[in-house]
């Protein structure tokens, strides 16, 4: 996975990833761009990262 920033949603305290069309990640990583340099608290992780989705064939 390339670092980039990713969106979630909190409820009840517990993080959830957001599912982005590829129209939305684009729109989300311009957004990105306007708050740019992005201070990332490196000392603070919020755990490990892994890929929900996968390209399926013809998808």
């Amino acid at each position: 996975m390339k670092d980039q920033p990713v969106l979630f949603y909190c409820k009840d305290g517990t993080l959830y990833p957001v599912s982005l069309t590829r129209e939305q990640q684009e729109m989300f990583e311009m957004t990105v761009s306007l708050l740019s340099p992005l201070k990332v608290i490196f000392d603070k992780p919020q755990g490990q990262a892994i890929k929900l989705s996968s390209n399926r064939e013809g998808k």
